[in-house]
């Protein structure tokens, strides 16, 4: 039923712009883990290691991976929508005050938990829902009752993952919502200026409602993949 489905993306940054902002606890706690998140980085064209001094490097690789890791990163963006007779409605949460948009966020999740709704996204169950549920607890709230607990079941969980619809069961597909969308003709959301690679330059230049235009992009894209497959004949 699409109509019982809330389709969402969150888009994530770094905590701090600079990592002489993080504080010294935490900042040695990245380093510890500064050779792991050295191979993640995106962008190689950005590092070079004769030129650039160390600190220099490690501010590119906490530019270009921050935003994977909640314990390192934060929440910018969430964007939602609902699909009612036919018509989508959206509505985002975003800007600098991550806390405001977290309790946003859970007024919504917590309203339509007894409704019966479920949640719709790409990769959430592996990124989007755990990266929530642990900057809750960073800052010291409950995560929303529709998100599943540690000792929730998978035959519990109320989510769709356009993710694991496209895999069919394999953990080794193809699977990129860019992907998806070239192969089923449906209009790219990375087609514009802000991309995933470049959301923490863009937010920490203060484009958060360029951001917010990105995110909503990701979800009709979402809306748009549920819809052509449920009319498949």
């Amino acid at each position: 039923n699409l109509e019982k489905l809330l389709y969402f993306d969150i888009e994530t940054v770094s905590q701090y712009q600079h990592i002489d902002e993080i504080p010294k606890r935490l900042f040695d706690m990245w380093l510890s883990y500064y050779d792991n998140f050295r191979k993640r980085v995106t962008d190689e064209s950005k590092i070079d290691s004769e030129s650039m001094t160390e600190k220099e490097i490690q501010q590119e690789v906490y530019r270009q991976t921050a935003a994977f890791f909640p314990e390192f990163g934060k929440v910018a963006c969430v964007s939602m929508a609902f699909v009612n007779k036919g018509k989508v409605k959206f509505e985002s949460f975003y800007g600098e005050d991550e806390l405001d948009i977290l309790k946003q966020l859970r007024e919504v999740f917590d309203k339509i938990d007894p409704l019966g709704f479920d949640l719709c996204g790409q990769n959430i169950t592996g990124f989007d829902i755990p990266f929530l549920g642990k900057r809750y607890f960073i800052n010291g709230l409950k995560p929303p009752t529709l998100f599943p607990k540690h000792d929730t079941k998978p035959w519990e969980l109320r989510v769709l993952d356009t993710k694991d619809v496209w895999q069919f069961g394999s953990k080794w597909s193809l699977s990129s919502l860019d992907l998806v969308c070239s192969v089923l003709d449906i209009d790219s959301p990375k087609n514009g200026d802000v991309k995933g690679d470049n959301v923490t330059t863009n937010y920490w230049s203060g484009k958060h409602e360029e951001i917010k235009e990105y995110c909503e992009r990701d979800v009709k894209a979402l809306v748009d993949i549920i819809t052509k497959l449920n009319n498949l004949k």
